[in-house]
């Protein structure tokens, strides 16, 4: 009896310990993909909210007015026309569903690392 008291709490202390406190993506980690998807997010009306299709044309738009990390970024999503590879539906979807856009860099970065690679220089 005394046995299993102490390995509950022996358990309890190790899981204490060891398990991060948070999960979640912090912005630090993936800065580009989590501002410029919820600068991206911003843009788009309620009624564009509604359909993932409507989301990825308006993302290629969005895409065309973008500069260095942003527009890699796009290149990495399949946002430009010259994108080798397209995840967009791994963007729309979510944010259809009204996804953070921490949320939504999770699912990405999943998909393809390079894209929390991406960083603002620091000056």
């Amino acid at each position: 009896m005394m046995e299993t008291q102490i390995l509950y709490i022996s358990l309890a202390v190790f899981l204490a310990i060891f398990t991060p406190t948070s999960l979640a993506l912090k912005e630090e980690d993936c800065e580009v993909c989590i501002k410029t998807v919820r600068r991206f997010a911003e843009t788009l009306t309620d009624e564009l909210k509604k359909d993932h299709k409507l989301i990825e044309d308006e993302f290629k738009k969005f895409c065309k007015e973008q500069k260095n990390k942003e527009q890699r970024f796009c290149f990495y999503l399949g946002g430009l026309e010259d994108s080798a590879t397209g995840i967009l539906n791994e963007l729309s979807r979510p944010l259809s569903w009204s996804m953070p856009a921490d949320k939504v860099c999770e699912k990405l970065k999943k998909k393809d690392a390079q894209i929390c690679s991406l960083r603002y220089g620091k000056y």
